[in-house]
């Protein structure tokens, strides 16, 4: 069951799900993705794409020829996704961090996992816990790709300050090796004025070539 400050901010998605729907899909793809687009897979890779939103990001993944297994608390996200994107190969969730609900069937399941402005929603022992459920979630060989958000947000959306100084450290208890960090401004305006940023991590299991 999602604690008080998650069921806020799923309410405020749903609530704002029109106006996000239409500004998400008007951002492409490669654009948002652009810091790490050399470490995503060209076809054939298990995604699991958690806080998928209502699946810009997971239909341009699934058209790639990959399959993405899309986690998403915000019923009107899923609606929207699952009727848009449905002759795409994605599979639907309505789960959330830090426990996903098919973390157990899904250990070592997974090529790459995308957690794309998604993890400063989780007080700090969440943020860690969800590093270590997302790691166990990846096969042997597999790449955790992450956006962290710096800079206010939304009442109705609460987040947390993130540490990026922590969650790597998370991610080094988790068996996890950075493979790639940058710093980066938001590419949208909106949130580019109000000084928000973002801190973009590859993190690679310890048999993974950088």
């Amino acid at each position: 069951m999602a604690e008080p400050s998650q069921r806020k901010t799923i309410e405020g998605y749903e609530q704002a799900a029109a106006e996000l729907i239409t500004v998400y899909e008007n951002l492409s793809p490669e654009a948002v993705l652009a810091p790490v687009l050399d470490y995503l897979p060209e076809t054939g890779a298990e995604v699991l794409d958690v806080g998928a939103g209502p699946g810009t990001i997971a239909g341009w993944l699934a058209s790639r020829g990959n399959h993405v297994t899309a986690v998403e608390p915000v019923s009107k996200f899923r609606t929207y996704g699952q009727e848009t994107y449905q002759h795409l190969s994605i599979s639907w969730c309505n789960s959330h961090l830090p426990e996903l609900t098919h973390s157990r069937p899904w250990r070592c399941c997974f090529d790459i996992a995308l957690v794309i402005g998604v993890l400063h929603h989780l007080n700090p022992p969440d943020q860690d816990r969800a590093i270590h459920i997302l790691a166990s979630c990846l096969k042997p060989s597999g790449r955790m790709i992450l956006s962290l958000r710096h800079g206010p947000c939304p009442d109705d959306r609460p987040g947390f300050e993130i540490s990026v100084e922590k969650v790597l450290h998370s991610a080094d208890s988790a068996g996890m090796q950075v493979q790639y960090t940058s710093h980066r401004a938001s590419i949208q305006d909106g949130n580019r004025r109000a000084g928000v940023t973002w801190t973009w991590l590859v993190l690679g299991a310890p048999g993974v070539e950088s």
